[in-house]
């Protein structure tokens, strides 16, 4: 108790005292025009709400001096504010995070915050109304300007958004004063170690990790704050609002050809926010269309308009990664009176359909796009950050590393949020399908028993505690991200349906109302979606396997989440944890210590000791890449190998975490890969010649949806690069099938560690090439240590253009192998790691005479003599590219 006094006295203390009093910038805001905005993302202040003696009429009808407040982060949470005014050290760092008050126990008050934001005005057009929106407040504020509180009821729930007619409020060309009030969820709930510590989070519409979970530490302050953009629009007496377009593409389509027509059906609300009756037109155009509908609207009329269908001939359709082209239309929906327009909606759709349904042969649900069936493979989605640090750039760099997966959908899992509209953005682009929760999970929402909640099972099935309010939210969001063409499908929750009210208005009136041609399911392991052949339901396990398990385990036939480790590489281990926490890494049958524990290390029981002796923290980091590696290739490859005959998808426990975490990521929270990306890389290339480690066959996997006719050449090699066995085939092969070749022999002539290459070959280009490390002793792969030293040739080309610098890095062999060449990229000055960069491969094994080019991309302000690029072998020392 005393310890805790004492970190929350730092605390105060520290906000009297500790940081330079920002100065203040009444900036002048331009008037945006129809159907654009302006960002209010700047020029914020913030304070703790009890050291402020104003209400918030008063306060924002003074003069402000910034004398007293912080820089305030808008977008942002009130935590991410104080730690950008360096009040507390990183929390990602060691165990920082314990240096900050947690909200449970410094109160609700400690995380209650005002930010205002002083700005100026141009004059506004006659005729013209200017809205202030919000797209996220965590969890209830109040809201005012110039002395007037713009919100008629305290805003409440962390996924709503709000807009509000501030003409009235504004003074132009003179100062203005915007003043929000924010306060955290409350119950904040007790971070006790449970899953959603007490569970009592999730009696508040906001996200339920906060309080922790078995791979995050508690977020101190429940991320609390105006977490979503901020800003300005204006419009004329008519808005229009909440498109909603539905296309349907009838039949079986193929990716490319000339297409049969499809048909598009659009929908959107129009309010007339005056007291006077509107006429106008509500004018449509897309796809060389200009639909034009005459409307008269009472005085507050708000209105759902109807245009005719229309017919696309030809069209260019939407496809998910490694299937087709991903093709996005624009439309453009507005309301003219007299010639002028009131207000303007632009954004992007796709033409595809998705339809679904029970497999009779697996159970698992099976999906089609325009007709064809997918076989889903993908990952879990946390959320991008931890304190919501959100950006377009870091969404888009992680959904690129799912679709540079060949993955081809994303899992939004029901513990966190529904992301931004942005992140949607990058899933049309990139292709990746999108299962989207709601804001449920099982751990919290009453799944089962658990003696770290404080209220019963049948109580915490009743969470949250305003329906409406979840409900309502529901409405809102899904309105907000519908016309994705990459959303897929709902979900209730995570692993357990939401209250039973709750589930049932969404399956009868929310969903069949607002989406009705996605599917619904209640919650993720819900019997309409999978089911366990073998009887039960469920998801998981969690941890690492043999990698033959994969091969033989018949899991359920569509697992939403299964995972494993995934420790990232030695310089993200250096930005995680202190030397000496560093030198006491884990070892096999050994206690962890805490600072591993507290970054929940997953553990990889005995495989890092199966390639030798564990002396250093560089020599963990090293072995651990190759098991990543080996983990997820065996993952992927092993639902692979029984395609439509046990599995009709999988979904990995996680592809990443919103923090610095020591399991389940293909990359980290500095977003550096690791191996595990490229194995799964490996093992859902579409077209995949792969070797199953259980009947020691190769098998050929084609999930896209062209035949192919192809030559498959397998080779295995001893450590020394002696080339000891080959065999060639040819074979056709048909969209989404399997096929068993031949058998691999195990060398007779080695002892310990050797090598197959499988390649794939189609009209004398090479399309596939990856090699495995095998053994002749059980579970030893030490003798990898022996290999003879090799050093690649290579050579580097690098290109800049636009701040982007594109590359190619060419390695060749002659005759040894190569093995696990992993490319990286530093500012030579500082020694600092370049990220993310973007790699079409990395941890290569090249065999005698082998050559491989491999393309990388990453943005940087840096002249290209600062920028280094080095290559980590186990057969080389470091190389580094000229």
């Amino acid at each position: 108790m005393k310890r805790n006094f004492f970190i929350l006295l730092l605390g105060v203390i520290g906000f009297g005292s500790n940081w330079t009093a920002a100065s203040q910038t009444d900036e002048t805001l331009q008037i945006p025009a129809v159907g654009e905005q302006t960002l209010l993302n700047t020029g914020w202040y913030a304070r703790r709400a009890n050291e402020v003696r104003l209400d918030g009429n008063q306060l924002s009808n003074s003069p402000f001096h910034s004398e007293g407040w912080m820089k305030a982060r808008v977008p942002g949470t009130v935590l991410a504010t104080i730690l950008d005014n360096r009040m507390f050290p990183a929390p990602e760092f060691s165990m920082n995070n314990n240096l900050i008050p947690d909200i449970y126990e410094a109160g609700n008050g400690f995380y209650t915050f005002w930010f205002v934001r002083p700005f100026q005005i141009e004059t506004v057009p006659e005729g013209r109304q200017v809205w202030l929106n919000f797209r996220g407040i965590n969890y209830k504020a109040d809201i005012f300007l110039n002395g007037k509180r713009i919100n008629p009821s305290t805003h409440e729930g962390m996924f709503l958004r709000q807009s509000f007619d501030i003409t009235p409020y504004i003074r132009e060309n003179t100062a203005n004063l915007l003043a929000v009030i924010v306060f955290p969820p409350d119950p904040p709930g007790n971070p006790n170690g449970g899953q959603g510590g007490d569970g009592r989070i999730a009696k508040n519409v906001t996200m339920q990790f906060t309080p922790g979970w078995d791979w995050i530490q508690p977020v101190r302050d429940r991320n609390t704050g105006i977490w979503d953009e901020v800003s300005i629009t204006v419009t004329g007496a008519v808005k229009v609002r909440n498109p909603y377009v539905v296309t349907k593409v009838p039949g079986v389509r193929q990716p490319s050809g000339n297409q049969k027509d499809a048909f598009l059906w659009t929908t959107v609300e129009v309010e007339n926010t005056s007291s006077e009756t509107q006429k106008g037109n509500l004018v449509c155009e897309t796809a060389g269309n200009r639909l034009i509908l005459p409307l008269t609207l009472a005085p507050k009329e708000l209105r759902t308009a109807s245009f005719k269908e229309i017919t696309l001939k030809n069209p260019r359709l939407w496809w998910p990664n490694g299937i087709g082209e991903q093709a996005l239309h624009e439309m453009k929906i507005y309301f003219e009176i007299n010639g002028s327009v009131s207000d303007s909606q632009e954004f992007r759709y796709g033409i595809r359909e998705i339809t679904s349904l029970k497999s009779p042969d697996t159970g698992g649900r099976k999906f089609f796009v325009n007709g064809q069936p997918i076989y889903i493979t993908g990952g879990n989605y946390i959320a991008s950050d931890w304190l919501l640090r959100l950006s377009p750039e870091r969404y888009r760099a992680e959904v690129r590393f799912h679709a540079e997966m060949d993955m081809r959908m994303i899992r939004v899992w029901g513990g966190a949020l529904l992301e931004r509209p942005e992140f949607y953005d990058a899933c049309d682009e990139y292709g990746i399908l999108v299962f989207q929760d709601l804001w449920g999970s099982g751990d919290c929402n009453g799944a089962w028993n658990d003696q770290t909640k404080a209220d019963s099972r049948e109580r915490r099935w009743e969470y949250p505690d305003n329906h409406e309010l979840f409900l309502a939210s529901v409405e809102d969001q899904v309105k907000m991200i519908r016309n994705h063409p990459s959303l897929c499908f709902w979900c209730g929750g995570n692993e357990w349906p939401l209250a039973k009210d709750i589930d049932e208005k969404l399956h009868t009136e929310v969903f069949p109302r607002l989406d009705p041609e996605r599917l619904f399911v209640s919650y993720s392991t819900d019997t309409l979606f999978t089911r366990n052949t073998i009887g039960g339901v469920g998801d998981g396990p969690y941890g690492i396997q043999e990698p033959e398990w994969f091969f033989t385990f018949r899991s359920t036939p569509f697992n939403p989440e299964a995972g494993s480790v995934g420790s990232p590489e030695v310089e993200s281990m250096r930005e995680i944890m202190t030397a000496e926490e560093l030198s006491q890494f884990p070892r096999s049958g050994r206690t962890r210590n805490a600072a591993w524990q507290y970054h929940k290390d997953l553990g990889y029981g005995n495989q890092l000791e199966r390639y030798g002796e564990v002396t250093d923290i560089e020599t963990y980091c090293k072995y651990a890449q190759v098991v990543n590696y080996d983990q997820y290739r065996s993952f992927m490859e092993g639902w692979a190998s029984h395609l439509w005959e046990w599995y009709t998808g999988i979904l990995i426990w996680k592809t990443q975490n919103p923090w610095t975490a020591l399991r389940g990521q293909m990359y980290d929270w500095f977003l550096d890969v690791n191996a595990s990306l490229y194995g799964i890389k490996q093992g859902c290339e579409p077209l995949h010649a792969q070797y199953n480690i259980v009947n020691k066959q190769v098998e050929l996997v084609n999930t896209a949806l062209e035949n192919h006719k192809l030559n498959v050449n397998a080779r295995i090699y001893s450590r020394e690069g002696e080339k000891l066995w080959e065999k060639e085939a040819s074979t056709d092969i048909a969209p989404n099938s399997v096929l068993r070749l031949f058998d691999i022999p195990v060398p007779e002539k080695v002892e310990g560690v050797y090598f197959l290459r499988l390649s794939l070959e189609e009209e004398g280009r090479e399309v596939s090439r990856h090699i495995y490390w095998l053994t002749t002793r059980e579970k030893d792969y030490t003798t990898l240590t022996q290999l003879p030293a090799c050093k690649p040739e290579t050579n580097l080309s690098l290109q800049k253009q636009d701040g982007v610098y594109k590359g190619v890095v060419t390695l060749k062999t002659q005759d040894r192998i190569s093995f696990f060449n992993r490319i990286k990229v530093f500012d030579k000055n500082t020694g600092k790691r370049i990220l993310p960069v973007h790699y079409s491969e990395n941890y290569i094994t090249l065999t005698p005479g082998d050559k491989q080019e491999i393309s990388l991309e990453f943005a940087s302000s840096l002249p290209s003599g600062q920028i280094e690029i080095v290559i980590d072998s186990w057969t080389s020392e470091r190389i580094r590219l000229e």
